[in-house]
């Protein structure tokens, strides 16, 4: 049996590999991103709506990995005698393999496109993330054998 510490990022795997989907398509985010787009900026032209929504679509994709490798390094920071370092190289290689998998059926889907470009993307935003976590257990781990008074959270 899966433990239930790696129940929200099993979670939050599936749904990035179902927002990866036909149903996420440009065209079906394009129905509703576009008329807010349109009512927040009536002036604007088409074409800089369409880029709008464009940006918005990567950023999309930068987010639900970051948010992918949080959750993924915070769920195997708790296995006992598993260090930081290995939890952020275990969740960034959980992250690409899903990237990977998910840019790949985009290209067979009819309605979207595989994307190397997508694959950096989320690549990218995995290990930002990953960076900035390890980032913060490293500076709570210095503050904390140093005597300090460092809040750290707890991956409990």
């Amino acid at each position: 049996m899966i433990p239930t510490r790696y129940a929200v990022p099993l979670l939050w795997l599936a749904l990035v590999l179902f927002v990866g989907t036909a149903y996420f398509a440009t065209r079906e985010t394009g129905r509703f991103v576009l008329p807010l787009l349109k009512m927040l900026a009536p002036s604007a032209p088409p074409a800089q709506l369409k880029a709008v929504h464009l940006v918005l679509r990567k950023v999309a994709h930068l987010a639900e990995y970051a948010v992918l490798a949080l959750l993924w390094f915070r769920a195997l920071c708790q296995v006992a005698g598993r260090t930081p370092r290995d939890a952020a190289w275990i969740a960034l290689s959980i992250c690409l393999l899903c990237a990977f998998v998910d840019e790949t059926h985009q290209s067979t889907i009819p309605s979207r496109t595989g994307s190397p470009r997508d694959f950096l993307i989320d690549a990218s935003g995995a290990a930002g993330m990953l960076l900035v976590a390890r980032g913060r257990r490293n500076a709570g781990d210095r503050g904390t054998r140093a005597g300090g008074s460092v809040a750290v959270e707890s991956d409990e």
